[in-house]
């Protein structure tokens, strides 16, 4: 439709005036036109004429634009597995092949190995920060602890290294959670016990 859009707006600056009105949903003959496929005619109530057009009235074909060559922290990791691809340093190349070892490289996605469930889909930043709101605070979300959010994360089959500090970090800009959390009133270090052996010791 968006390719129509500039034709229609076009065919409109011909005419010296124009009126939109809104047509009911009973006297519409769309839903007459939806009903052609059936083999039953008998239901159509309204006269309809189709016309066929051979050729599309949109000569243009619309392009969607790919962006490539953005880096993430799977990048070396899918080159090292695709290509065998090192950093020229070798603590990097040794920790790239650490790495590489707890990942897989399917259809050129990349997976992280579970120890006893399936292999689970790493994400990127953007889809981190999503995964993140929509478990902790969306629609089924129930305001938990940092731990049952990256659970429930990896339940859902995906991963991404830093899942603890980033749901923290989430949890933290909650104004829900900030509000209704219980107040610890603990001390932060244990209490240290001070004895005297006489009264007023460590008076004047």
């Amino acid at each position: 439709m968006d390719l129509y859009m500039p034709q229609a707006k076009d065919l409109i600056q011909q005419f010296r005036s124009y009126k939109v009105i809104h047509i009911k949903r009973s006297e519409n003959n769309a839903d007459a036109l939806s009903k052609l496929a059936s083999t039953n005619f008998d239901h159509l109530a309204v006269e309809v004429r189709i016309e066929v057009l051979e050729t599309p009235l949109v000569t243009h074909q619309q392009l969607l634009v790919i962006q490539t060559g953005v880096t993430s922290w799977m990048t070396p990791i899918k080159d090292y597995l695709s290509s065998r691809v090192l950093p020229d340093e070798k603590a990097a190349a040794q920790k790239i092949r650490y790495k590489a070892l707890h990942n897989q490289l399917l259809d050129r996605i990349l997976y992280r190995r579970s120890f006893v469930g399936p292999l689970l889909w790493c994400a990127n930043v953007e889809d981190a920060d999503y995964l993140i709101r929509e478990i902790h605070e969306g629609i089924c979300g129930v305001h938990t602890g940092r731990r049952m959010v990256v659970a429930k994360v990896m339940n859902a089959g995906y991963y991404w290294p830093g899942m603890h500090m980033d749901a923290v970090r989430e949890i933290r800009k909650s104004d829900s959670c900030q509000h209704h959390s219980p107040n610890v009133l603990w001390p932060k270090n244990e209490l240290v016990p001070v004895t005297a052996m006489c009264s007023f010791q460590n008076g004047p």
